[in-house]
């Protein structure tokens, strides 16, 4: 399963969680591997005198987040916790377990009453029983508040009752944040979709729509990234800003710090299509290794990559050099045994003795004529 949290060790003392998007696509009732696995990455940050938890999420899964709120609060370190736009549902049980929860005062917190999505068949009986399960959860979730705000539980339970949303003021004075952020957050509702600082949040599944969100219009999105529409003047601005951030990235790291989702994007299509290149190149060589030199397949494949095409020139290159060194090697073998020196000498049969004068070619043409009469056949 895919993680959806970073830790980022930044110095001996400080080190940084990000919590970006859902929590969790997969429930953790009864999953032992994930929070394992969550805490086995916690680990090896060592003592740190700091953590930072920065949130951006609609929430998700109510046991993943229990079960990161209790290893946060376990940790010796300072948790201070930052929204980075928006903690809803689940997010906030994750953010009650700073000692500090910082807030933009146009951030977001909502808090509500768990629930659960079903699909199948179920009797009264199993809805009783459910209806205990989800009242125990949402005391787990009360505990968790109470702590953090001091509020009376039967209070906390009305605001989850009612799905309430919080602006940045208003999460600090209800006690679920403690300061103030001089910062703002960039966010629009596109339809079900809530984009804060460029991160999108499905609220389909939530009853109410946060105030003084702006709605967006179908022309303002391109992927899901917010354009505002602006004017001239604010344009060159945003233009300066963008011309100011692209030249302070010089490595790939910055690249990754200023734009983490279009790099994971760019990691993710190479590696896919690296992969179906790599499987279409070794695809091509087996269908022509049959009448090719196994070594020299061996190596086309892993010790220096070639695809079929090159590998078919480097097997005909190579054919053409045992040819010759056959040739040079049969020569090799004439010059060695000296056969080239032997001369050729004249036949043992000797030849036939021509006649010497006319007389002499007379009477062997009448030999030959006599021969034939009488029926012997003579070469001559």
């Amino acid at each position: 399963m895919s993680k959806f949290w970073k830790f980022i060790n930044q110095s001996d003392e400080e080190a940084e969680l990000l919590l970006y998007g859902p929590i969790s696509e997969q429930t953790w009732w009864g999953d032992e591997v994930t929070p394992k696995q969550f805490a086995e990455d916690l680990k090896p940050l060592g003592e740190k005198g700091k953590i930072t938890v920065r949130i951006n999420s609609g929430g998700g899964d109510v046991f993943a987040a229990n079960a990161i709120y209790s290893l946060l609060k376990d940790n010796s370190a300072d948790i201070i916790v930052k929204i980075d736009g928006l903690a809803a549902s689940a997010a906030t049980i994750v953010a009650m377990a700073g000692d500090e929860i910082q807030i933009p005062s146009n951030g977001m917190m909502m808090i509500h009453d768990p629930a659960v999505v079903l699909i199948g068949y179920y009797n009264t009986e199993d809805f009783a029983e459910l209806t205990e399960v989800l009242e125990k959860v949402k005391e787990t979730i009360i505990i968790a508040y109470e702590k953090k705000t001091g509020k009376d539980r039967d209070e906390i339970s009305r605001l989850m009752k009612e799905e309430t949303w919080m602006t940045g003021q208003e999460a600090v004075d209800l006690g679920f944040a403690d300061t103030l952020l001089d910062e703002e957050v960039e966010s629009i509702l596109n339809g079900k979709m809530l984009i804060v600082n460029d991160i999108s949040h499905d609220i389909s599944k939530y009853s109410k729509i946060p105030k003084n969100i702006t709605t967006a219009k179908p022309s303002n999105f391109i992927r899901n990234q917010v354009i505002k529409p602006v004017s001239f003047k604010d344009n060159t601005k945003i233009k300066k800003e963008g011309e100011k951030r692209m030249n302070e990235i010089k490595t790939v790291e910055d690249l990754e710090k200023a734009y983490p989702d279009l790099v994971n994007e760019l990691i993710s299509e190479a590696k896919k299509k690296g992969a179906e290149e790599e499987r279409s190149r070794i695809k091509d060589i087996e269908d022509i290794q049959n009448n090719i030199d196994p070594g020299l397949v061996y190596k086309a494949k892993y010790e220096e990559p070639m695809d079929a095409k090159e590998l078919a020139f480097e097997a005909l290159k190579l054919d053409n050099v045992k040819g010759q060194k056959y040739l040079n090697d049969i020569k090799k073998d004439q010059d060695d045994s000296g056969v080239r020196d032997i001369k050729p000498s004249s036949t043992d049969v000797p030849a036939e003795e021509k006649p010497k004068t006319v007389a002499d070619k007379f009477k062997k043409v009448a030999a030959i004529l006599d021969a034939k009469r009488r029926g012997v056949n003579i070469n001559g």
